[in-house]
């Protein structure tokens, strides 16, 4: 069953075989609801290191960035407010996994630099990260797990 929307603004119930959704609204709930439902997944498993999405999402941004990124990039980075990233950076920096560092230059911009502490709880979340990984892709082959990562990286190439 699907739903529209009518000149009122109502919502009433169609059948799906009238309005079946077409292939890039399929395309679309598909990849929304597999990054959503990956997300949790990984949530699970590292939620026992007692570290928050947005923690694990900010300590693993950090570890791939080529230097060190303020908050506003990191909080860019992984899609959450700017007042959001503030509060889990400073639970990171309470927990000793992560330092702010001024700027050389400009000393309003903190950079966030992850500790030894930090480094050593990102290898473990990559453990976990495999583990899930490896659990979701064992039933797809190879060749099609290839031509499925070439066919979003190529869509990635293309949005601005």
């Amino acid at each position: 069953m699907f739903f529209e929307f009518t000149r009122g603004n109502q919502l009433r119930a169609i059948s799906g075989s009238r309005h079946a959704p077409d292939l890039e609204e399929r395309f679309d709930g598909a990849l929304r609801n597999t990054a959503k439902r990956w997300r949790h997944a990984v949530d699970r498993h590292v939620a026992r290191l007692g570290v928050s999405q947005a923690g694990w999402m900010t300590i693993a941004a950090a570890a791939h960035a080529r230097s060190p990124l303020s908050q506003s990039k990191l909080a860019d980075r992984i899609a959450i407010s700017r007042a959001s990233m503030v509060q889990t950076i400073d639970r990171l920096v309470r927990d000793g996994l992560v330092k702010r560092e001024s700027s050389a230059a400009d000393r309003r911009v903190k950079r966030i630099v992850i500790t030894d502490a930090g480094i050593h709880l990102y290898a473990v979340i990559q453990n976990e990260i495999a583990a899930v990984r490896r659990q979701w892709l064992a039933a797809i082959e190879t060749e099609n797990l290839d031509h499925l990562t070439e066919l979003l990286e190529k869509l990635l190439d293309q949005v601005p």
